[in-house]
């Protein structure tokens, strides 16, 4: 499903997005390419039939922020990726109001439901599937 015309900025989802690939290259990408080298892609495809080739880290947004905990994050991608996270929080409120209007249900009902007891949970997976060296693996 892809979503067009959510409101969030072009200029903010490119930003993200350079931001996120910058990182990757500073910070992640050597230590995935030892990992690789450590375990070796004979050794995952052996364990795993269908390998995700991928580099990942999950933001938590709430009801905690653990952006501050991540190590190796520049300040402006920390500061980026919680205004992404106020609008893409705002986009999944609008989308929760929209089901229940289409569902007959009163406006705030599905956010109401999965509150949950500490506030909703919301997060970030980032990720960046760089080239694998033996695609045929």
């Amino acid at each position: 499903m892809k979503l067009v015309n959510h409101g969030i900025s072009i200029e903010l989802m490119d930003t993200v997005e350079k931001l996120t690939k910058e990182n990757y290259k500073k910070r992640m990408e050597q230590r995935f390419k030892e990992m690789v080298a450590s375990k070796g892609l004979e050794f995952a495809q052996s364990e795993i039939n269908d390998l995700d080739w991928e580099s990942t880290f999950f933001l938590r947004h709430l009801p905690n922020s653990n952006i501050s905990e991540i190590p190796d994050l520049d300040d402006d991608y920390r500061k980026t990726m919680k205004e992404f996270a106020v609008e893409l929080e705002k986009l999944a409120e609008l989308l929760l109001d929209l089901l229940c209007e289409n569902l007959g249900l009163e406006k705030g009902y599905l956010k109401k439901v999965f509150y949950g007891s500490k506030g909703p949970n919301f997060g970030t997976k980032v990720s960046n599937y760089p080239p694998c060296p033996k695609p045929e693996l």
